[in-house]
């Protein structure tokens, strides 16, 4: 597979590390990597030789991700993270809380559905090798002018980063857009009756971009489509 690259926004690129499913390089300064970069999600154990190959093909230093943030505890989200974590560059590791307890390993995930699909797709929901996380709160300004936006529904502590002065929303896997724009597995997803407030809460934002943890960056109309999803989530769970 190629290293897949793309601007989203002013210091923001998506990577797609894996087949439709993606990590996203944040400049702190939202030109480069002189004041440091920020990862956000880094998909499986395996994918951190491809981010640091892509971030290089955007003409970046990877030693300047001083930062990694996983918006949920699944391992292809985080299982790169806590590699990455524990390796050599050593870069700081956060999520929210309770998702950043689970990646450190003091806590257990919630149980979220048990279904055959479910059990099929274990892989997705398998825990990633525990290393030490700093837990977010809701609203934390982070570096770069990252927000920390709770969106529970997929996990318990899961977790969309917002760029007001850039218009672009990170939604982690409370979006997908592959192979169409919807919220994901149901049997992959911890509360379903969590999932429209969390839609409604993000479309308020009124993204200029979003950018899912799986598929394609919504572009065109990102905030009209995010409510409408919303609205067909709420509908689901009546």
């Amino acid at each position: 597979m190629d290293n897949r690259t793309e601007p989203i926004a002013p210091g923001v690129w998506r990577l797609e590390i894996a087949t439709l499913t993606n990590a996203y390089v944040v400049a702190r300064d939202a030109v480069g990597d002189t004041d440091g970069l920020i990862l956000v999600d880094a998909g499986t154990r395996a994918a951190p030789p491809r981010l640091v190959r892509s971030i290089r093909l955007l003409g970046l230093d990877p030693r300047a991700v001083d930062e990694v943030v996983c918006t949920h505890w699944h391992a292809d989200h985080a299982g790169g993270a806590t590699r990455l974590a524990l390796g050599p560059s050593a870069p700081s590791l956060a999520a929210l809380s309770p998702d950043a307890e689970v990646i450190a390993g003091t806590a257990e995930p919630a149980a979220g559905r048990r279904t055959l699909l479910a059990r099929a797709l274990a892989g997705v929901g398998r825990r990633p090798a525990p290393a030490p996380t700093t837990a977010l709160a809701d609203g934390a300004r982070l570096d770069g002018g990252l927000v920390v936006v709770a969106a529970p529904g997929h996990t318990a502590g899961h977790a969309a980063l917002w760029l007001p002065e850039r218009g672009a929303l990170l939604a982690g896997d409370a979006v997908f857009t592959t192979p169409w724009v919807w919220t994901g597995p149901r049997a992959l997803t911890a509360d379903l009756d969590a999932v429209p407030a969390t839609l409604a809460r993000l479309a308020a934002l009124a993204p200029g971009v979003v950018g899912p943890g799986h598929g394609p960056p919504l572009r065109r109309r990102a905030t009209e489509r995010l409510e409408a999803l919303a609205e067909r989530a709420a509908r689901r769970v009546r």
